[in-house]
């Protein structure tokens, strides 16, 4: 099988989705980017009730509070992005990758039917899948 079948086939409740964090709106952006750290991961999944109402990543850390400290005190709803894409767990890898390419977006939040949180797939995820697929293309 190649990797574009592979990509078609499988589907994104194969990967490692369980990597991440969530937290209220409510949050203080400094003890989320404490959490971020200490959790080491690139995005914090926002949920009111179990579902996705926003998510604040690295990329949001860089642009928006980086530069101003004063702001770690207040809530991270200020700074998330606001209703992010996110796909179900029966999606193809290959959906997510489309979905990651033309959004520019490094995580994407994985939910059910009823848009609970299931998981965050980072980028990185899909690079360790096609790794291990495919060693010798990839390592070489």
């Amino acid at each position: 099988m190649n990797i574009v079948q592979l990509l078609r086939k499988e589907v994104l409740s194969r990967l490692d989705l369980g990597g991440y964090i969530s937290c209220d709106g409510g949050c203080v952006v400094g003890d989320v980017l404490k959490k971020m750290r200490e959790s080491r991961v690139s995005a914090v999944l926002v949920e009111v009730e179990g579902r996705v109402v926003g998510i604040f990543t690295e990329r949001d850390v860089l642009t928006k509070v980086a530069d101003d400290p004063s702001v770690w005190g207040q809530a991270v709803a200020e700074f998330m992005t606001r209703d992010p894409q996110s796909l179900g767990a029966q999606e193809s890898i290959g959906e997510a990758l489309r979905l990651m390419n033309n959004g520019h977006y490094r995580n994407v939040p994985i939910v059910d039917e009823d848009g609970r949180i299931e998981g965050n797939l980072p980028q990185h995820e899909i690079i360790h899948f096609l790794s291990d697929q495919f060693p010798k293309d990839i390592y070489n």
